[in-house]
């Protein structure tokens, strides 16, 4: 599903990609998933943040298009103007928590629904669909990336359960929510569980024992250029999309943390894990014997 990259290809076909994330707070999440996107392979990457991150993050990198807006009036009106361009979206980066916000999200994926484009819910994304798990169930194209506390706290909003958080995903439990609200959900931990309740995968490659902050924002940036490329596929993967790509970014994200692991030790920072995002790629994905390497069992 990786695309071949020719000089017949055109600005945009490689996908375009939106991150709703990034308040005042938190401008690191966006940019690390943005900038994730790009360098997977990803032509233009637009991040839709609050106002007074905007100069922040365009002063992370002149490569990505930022729209300061998710605060303003003038929010919905610019999503509407943007959105029909997207391929695929990653809502929740660095979003923060502020239940003025939840309509605005709500908003957000319903749009993105009728537009029937992949999206990706992360970190803060998570905690908002939490207080309405409705507003993405039964939305196949939709991938829920929880760490261990997201899960639990998945669990309870879903499910009205209580599980103790594990860095040891319970892949029934896995399941159970899939099948509850009908999405893929990639539960990240000492293993990654994929499934969209139907297929199960799981990404036990080493990663590193760093856990450095942001790590899971190169999983959701690259995890949106593989949904992009697994329906834009021909023929396209459809109703396997999402654990194929789910397995492919987190096969890729753990090899990032490895090499740069090696590299750089207990110093280690999620910068580090993007500097080392091409040749990562490029063993696993760039050429027949990568390919060889590193083959999801679906396929």
């Amino acid at each position: 599903m990786v695309p071949k990259l020719t000089n017949d290809l055109r600005k945009g076909q490689c996908g375009r990609i939106a991150i709703f994330g990034g308040s005042y707070l938190y401008t690191g999440a966006p940019y690390f998933a943005a900038i994730s996107a790009l360098k997977c392979g990803a032509d233009l990457v637009h991040v839709f943040c609050e106002k007074e991150a905007g100069n922040v993050i365009k002063s992370y990198s002149p490569e990505l298009i930022v729209h300061p807006v998710l605060d303003t009036d003038a929010a919905i009106e610019e999503v509407d103007t943007w959105l029909p361009r997207i391929h695929s979206v990653v809502i929740g980066p660095g979003l923060g928590r502020k239940q003025s916000m939840l309509a605005t999200v709500s908003t957000i994926i319903n749009k993105v629904k009728a537009l029937n484009l992949p999206v990706v819910v992360d970190a803060d994304g998570l905690w908002y669909l939490n207080q309405n798990p409705d507003m993405i169930k039964g939305y196949k194209r939709a991938v829920l990336t929880p760490n261990a506390m997201e899960f639990s706290n998945l669990v309870k909003a879903v499910l009205d359960r209580d599980i103790p958080p594990s860095s040891h995903p319970d892949p029934n439990a896995v399941v159970e929510i899939c099948n509850a609200i009908d999405v893929t959900v990639a539960n990240k931990g000492s293993v990654d569980v994929i499934s969209n309740g139907t297929y199960t995968e799981h990404c036990t490659e080493d990663g590193s024992p760093r856990r450095c902050g942001g790590q899971g924002d190169l999983f959701s940036g690259t995890l949106a250029v593989f949904l992009y490329w697994a329906y834009n596929a021909k023929p396209p993967l459809d109703s396997d999309a999402g654990v194929i790509a789910g397995w492919a970014a987190a096969r890729l994200t753990r090899a990032c943390a490895s090499q740069a692991f090696l590299l750089n030790g207990r110093a280690t920072t999620t910068t580090d894990l993007i500097g080392v995002l091409h040749p990562a790629f490029n063993r696993l994905y760039g050429a027949e014997k990568g390919m060889q390497e590193a083959t999801c069992s679906i396929l």
